[in-house]
């Protein structure tokens, strides 16, 4: 176990409480890669020169000095695993009355004058309960202060008792929780940049997977430059730990037979198969061990519970689809993506390709859907002999 940290500020962060539950065989690992990508988080923050550790239950970082502190908050708030993050106080401490009277030295200007709480915790091992350590903190502050308020306090005092040292703090800031990027292998997110696929794509990184990106250039170039935009914005602020990458296909030459060969009502839903078939082929060939998508239920015509049977029926994959949107309406995905920062950019993507003339199906026959996908399929293979590759951080 490493050394308690040093007395003064530092920033505090808990683990998520999956990783916290998972068992002696799997927890060091998901700790390891946690502190990796804290590290590059911090780094990618202009704090490289930050210090992070475990200690106890808690993610420390060190050694970037006072003004730094909150940027190391702002980047653990952007790390899946961080489940909540403070800057706190250590107090090193021989017995009870001497935890209250420094805990008390430094909190007495946060509740002056107003009404206050102290929220007490402890490891187990001391030899004092919760409760009297908040009760004992409280009347040394009481004096300071406009009185106690459990209920609605103006300020709540937190302390977290381990042996004989405390963290002293004015509270947590919620985290992304989730899992550390990594501990559960690699997928291939379809990303226009629009407000679905990167929500997608992050809620495939929460919960620990690597995720990379492959965008469709369907009818001009300067989709790429709108897919570039909000997925560089989203590998800064989200995806550390590794190096993303965006894989760009012109798909105009799929399009183009699209329109000439399918029949209208079926362009859409054939063109959402032939997206499918090319990433399954890309991620065959680089690792990929399941595709994302940003489909909701419903949401479009290609989205009816009808045609993603049909997509299965009419060519089964050989890599899962994961959907993480299915069961979001666009109220809530706005609402997300303005919570995790990516709203403004993503809301100036254009939609370049408008494939369907008149009525679309939304029954689709898997039958007929094959037939009309391969009128197209020898594009859509030729498609990924030009394959473009791009580092996004």
């Amino acid at each position: 176990m490493e050394a308690a940290p040093a007395p003064g500020r530092v920033v505090a962060a808990s683990l998520s409480g999956e990783i916290v539950l998972k068992g002696p065989r799997t927890r060091p690992r998901f700790e390891r890669r946690l502190l990796r990508n804290a590290a590059a988080a911090l780094e990618r923050w202009g704090l490289g020169g930050c210090r992070v550790r475990l200690w106890e239950t808690r993610l420390l970082v060190e050694g970037c000095g006072e003004e730094a502190a909150e940027a190391a908050v702002d980047a653990l708030l952007h790390v899946f695993g961080v489940h909540a993050v403070t800057v706190a106080h250590v107090i090193h401490y021989e017995d009870i009355e001497d935890l209250v009277a420094k805990a008390a030295a430094v909190a007495a200007e946060w509740v002056r004058g107003r009404r206050f709480a102290v929220r007490a915790r402890r490891s187990g091992r001391e030899p004092f309960t919760s409760l009297e350590l908040a009760r004992r903190l409280g009347a040394a502050l009481h004096p300071y202060s406009a009185g106690v308020d459990l209920e609605e306090p103006e300020v709540e005092v937190y302390i977290e008792a381990r042996g004989r040292v405390a963290l002293l703090h004015r509270g947590w800031r919620r985290g992304p929780g989730g899992l550390p990027i990594g501990v559960e292998g690699r997928v291939l997110a379809l990303f226009s940049g629009g407000l679905d696929s990167p929500l997608a794509a992050w809620m495939a990184a929460k919960r620990g997977a690597e995720v990379d990106m492959l965008h469709y250039i369907l009818a001009t170039p300067l989709s790429l430059a709108d897919a570039l935009r909000v997925a560089r914005l989203e590998a800064r602020l989200w995806l550390h730990g590794y190096s993303p990458t965006l894989y760009a296909v012109d798909f105009r030459g799929v399009t183009r037979a699209i329109a000439a060969r399918v029949r209208p009502e079926y362009r859409q839903v054939v063109l959402r198969l032939a997206m499918y078939t090319a990433a399954e082929r890309l991620a065959e060939a680089h690792g990929y061990q399941a595709l994302v998508t940003g489909e909701s239920l419903g949401q479009v015509s290609s989205q009816t519970l009808h045609n993603i049977y049909a997509l299965a029926k009419a060519r089964p994959l050989h890599v899962p689809i994961l959907r993480p949107l299915i069961g979001l309406d666009k109220e809530e995905i706005v609402e997300q993506m303005r919570r995790i920062g990516l709203y403004d950019e993503a809301s100036r993507t254009r939609e370049y390709c408008r494939l369907a003339q008149g009525p679309v199906t939304t029954r689709a026959d898997p039958e007929t859907l094959r037939a009309e996908y391969e009128k197209v399929e020898d594009e859509t293979r030729r498609a990924l002999e030009a394959l473009a590759e791009i580092r996004l951080a």
